[in-house]
């Protein structure tokens, strides 16, 4: 019919099945990238903590040779916590100086870390 108006096709709404599957592997990327950020945070955290009881460990033995006087000169090793191993010692110096020295080895295989705190006393 010549004169009859033409029906315009009929407009949808919403999302295609192709702009759905862009949209979540956009978001299933982004969610990758959070879980690998998420799992680093918990290794330096927990690399935070390990040298952080390492220091303490270490203050509290160089404050327990100086609290003790005059200690004999020796040395000896302990592990104050997990994954924290301490060595200490004690040296005579020169004009009846005491020198202390408490290392501290943490971290894990793949990355190990150490922390050496040096103290004299005069006796």
């Amino acid at each position: 019919m010549p004169g009859a108006p033409r029906r315009r096709p009929r407009l949808r709404r919403g999302f295609t099945l192709v702009e759905l599957l862009v949209a979540l592997v956009v978001f299933d990327v982004a969610l990758l990238a959070f879980a690998a950020d998420a799992a680093a945070l918990v290794r330096l955290r927990g690399r935070a903590l390990r040298r952080d009881r390492g220091r303490a460990a270490a203050q509290s033995r160089l404050a327990l040779l100086r609290a003790a006087g005059c200690p004999p000169p020796g040395a000896g090793q302990s592990t104050p916590a997990p994954g924290v191993r301490e060595y200490w010692s004690v040296v005579s110096g020169e004009n009846g100086v005491l020198l202390l020295t408490d290392s501290v080895e943490f971290g894990t295989p793949s990355a190990p870390a150490a922390l050496v705190l040096r103290s004299a006393i005069g006796c």
